[in-house]
């Protein structure tokens, strides 16, 4: 312990021999305590201090420093770092110190020391081991406090992700299971309970695959990390739910690795879109396929039928305009919900019927139909659809002509097999209204007009052949906000070509990535000259194409243009369709990263027509909705019509979208939609769309 023989002298006082026996009774005890206790820190600290006294016992009283007493000098403070820092480095050295003053102020007690008390000796020995110590004391002070500094940065880290960890577990938002390797449920939040139908802490303790029905399934613990699964469960007290669920494995303080599920309760974002993808799939009138299902079950019905044949039978009612200008659209469409009635009543088991628009009906017939069971289907449904309509006990007949296009016999892409039945339609209709045909290529004029527009497509801007209109964007009080840039097309043969029959050439073509840049350019040039005159408020839509969102020179295009204009990217706003945005998340998010940055407002065109998935609409940056106007047509006098609209703006509303509604047809369409509080209004009762001079004079006017 520090003692020598020459330690033991007969001069040393009884009391010095006390206190280094106590010392060492000490320490035997501290071994027993550690033993039981496993503190290390704690029992070392003790251990050394004890040591320390007795050492300084021998030291103070037994004078001089030997060889020995060197040895504890530096070992001392090596421990006193591990087991105390710095406060042990300076424990140690004010007790030298005390050493070093007690022979100073009280030199007759160097009288029993040996070396005969000399001072000099007894002062240097002390002064070197303060020096030591001191020396010893700063090494330590300076590394322990670096290391402190981390372990302290450390400790705030770990509190700080302790608390956003507290924060995400304890959240109302998202139900939070932790589960062990044996999957048992080690913690679960407040909302897991409340989702999942268990009391307070009953799911603590119990195994994962029990919450709910086929959990074990859902959430299996020994699966890799996985991010955002969307599935439907089925509670124990029988509820059925959505859920969207992600897992990570984390490892606590023992080494053990457990799993985190973290799961948000989905069901009410999955009943909207499932409204919105029935009202995108289904005719809102009369509740069968509309458009776009034709379109879906015409390629599954291709790409699942390679050797199989069928044919698409193209209905289109005759007098039904008639019936719509002398007795009202409310009789029209009594006659369009009675035609539907009888179509889908009447077909044969496998095919399948389905508004294409207007008047306008397909019928898919089932697979392996000869051509006379074609005409004996069709035949039987004209003379269905020729009995009288009573609406009102008023008498109303249609008739209806027929164009029938067979598969494989006449193409073997969807929109060539609606082009031809739709050829075959208008040959019936010119030769023999009421009656049917099927497609011949001498019918094919629209063929031939299409080959024609596709040619003249080529050098339309070098022949300014091409010009835009715009329809004004109106606020609640009807005042001006701005404008949409529509494209029109003056050819010199057949006149003005509606942009629904051209824009798809050129999309198949290639054209509308520069038929598309010119519209933006144009479209800016006007806004330009608009601003110039005073009207810095307004701003301009523009509609882009997936071609050309998708492409690789959009921003720097924009960018540019933005430049040559002297524009600010807030009066820019840029249409594109939910088809864009599900063709490729990544990029269309990206892309909007990019124009954001310029301040470029971001709106989604006719909303609700294509995909209708709200996920997506909290995965990309956009500001702006336009609900399309098939949602608009019946807002007036049809309750679910404006409890969709109303479904609509809410959940706009919810992710801080603005909402404008277009095809406003009458001053009704326009107050119903004030009520409900839509930002912005378009429709040809508010203003058709006009060219830029006329645009001018309505902004003085307005």
């Amino acid at each position: 312990m520090g003692l020598t023989f020459k330690d033991l002298y007969a001069f040393m006082p009884a009391w010095v021999v006390v206190i280094q026996a106590v010392g060492v009774s000490i320490i035997l005890c501290n071994v027993y305590v550690y033993h039981k206790t496993k503190n290390t820190s704690v029992a070392a600290g003790i251990m050394l201090f004890c040591m320390f006294s007795i050492h300084m016992a021998n030291v103070t009283f037994a004078g001089g420093i030997d060889t020995v007493h060197y040895a504890w000098i530096f070992i001392f403070p090596v421990l006193a770092g591990g087991t105390m820092e710095w406060r042990g480095q300076i424990f140690f050295w004010a007790i030298s110190v005390v050493g070093t003053v007690y022979y100073y102020v009280w030199p007759e007690q160097m009288e029993v020391l040996p070396y005969e008390g000399d001072m000099f000796y007894t002062v240097a020995t002390r002064l070197m081991c303060i020096t030591i110590f001191s020396l010893i004391m700063l090494t330590y002070y300076f590394t322990l406090r670096e290391k402190i500094q981390h372990i302290q940065k450390a400790l705030k880290l770990a509190n700080f992700e302790s608390d956003m960890f507290a924060g995400v577990f304890n959240s109302n938002a998202q139900s939070v299971l932790l589960v062990d390797t044996n999957g048992i449920i080690q913690r679960a939040n407040k909302t897991a309970h409340q989702t999942f139908g268990f009391g307070e802490n009953a799911l603590l303790g119990s195994e994962v695959s029990h919450i709910c029905m086929g959990s074990g399934d859902v959430f299996d613990h020994r699966l890799p990390s996985f991010d955002g699964q969307e599935v439907q469960i089925t509670t124990k007290r029988h509820h059925t739910l959505w859920i969207e669920y992600s897992s990570m494995h984390v490892i606590d303080e023992n080494e053990r690795r457990h799993t985190l599920f973290t799961i948000e309760d989905i069901t009410e974002r999955k009943r909207f879109e499932s409204e919105l993808s029935h009202l995108a799939h289904y005719d809102h009138l009369t509740k069968i396929p509309n458009r776009l299902m034709v379109h879906e079950q015409l390629r599954s019905l291709i790409s699942n039928n390679a050797d199989g044949t069928f044919a698409v039978i193209f209905i289109d009612l005759d007098k039904f305009k008639d019936i719509n200008d002398m007795r009202g659209h409310e009789a029209g469409d009594a006659v369009l919900l009675e035609v539907a009635n009888r179509l889908q009543s009447n077909i044969r088991a496998g095919d399948f019927i389905g508004r294409f628009g207007g008047d306008e009906f397909i019928l898919l017939s089932k697979t392996n139909t000869s051509s006379n069971e074609i005409i004996d289907l069709v035949k039987r449904l004209q003379n269905l659809l020729s009995l009288p309509i009573f609406y009102e006990s008023t008498e109303n007949r249609v008739g209806s002509s027929v164009g029938i296009a067979q598969y494989p016999i006449d193409g073997n892409q969807p929109n060539d097999l609606i082009r031809k039945a739709d050829a075959a339609m208008y040959q019936t209709k010119q030769n023999d209204k009421g009656g049917y045909s099927f497609y011949n290529l001498d019918y094919d004029k629209n063929l031939q007009r299409q080959l024609a527009l596709n040619t003249a497509l080529n050098s339309v801007i070098e022949n300014g052949e091409l010009s835009l209109v715009f329809q004004p964007v109106f606020d609640n009080q009807k005042a001006i906000l701005g404008a949409e840039a529509l494209l029109r097309w003056q050819h010199p043969e057949y006149g003005m070509v509606s942009p629904d029959e051209f824009i798809p050439i050129c999309e198949d073509n290639g054209q509308i990535l520069d038929i598309g840049l010119w519209v933006l350019d144009t479209a800016c040039e006007v806004l330009k000259s608009w601003q110039d005159l005073g009207f810095t408020h307004l701003s301009m839509s523009v509609n882009i194409s997936n071609k050309q969102f998708l492409g690789t020179n959009l921003v720097e295009d924009i960018r540019r243009l933005l430049n040559k204009y002297a524009l600010s990217g807030e009066s820019l706003v840029l249409e594109i369709t939910e088809r864009v945005i599900a063709e490729d998340l990544n990029l269309v998010r990206k892309n909007l990263e990019l124009l954001k940055e310029m301040g470029i407002t971001a709106a989604v065109d006719d909303f609700g027509v294509a995909y209708s998935s709200l996920s997506y609409l909290q995965q990309v940056d956009v500001d702006i909705l336009k609900i399309d106007r098939s949602f608009v047509a019946n807002i007036d006098s049809d309750e679910d019509a404006l409890n969709l609209c109303k479904a609509i703006l809410s959940m706009a509303k919810s992710l801080k979208l603005e909402v404008t509604a277009e095809g406003i047809e009458n001053e009704a369409h326009f107050l119903t939609l004030t009520e409900v509080e839509v930002d912005k209004y378009q429709g040809f009762h508010l203003s058709k769309p006009i060219s830029a001079q006329a645009f001018y004079r309505l902004l003085n006017n307005n």
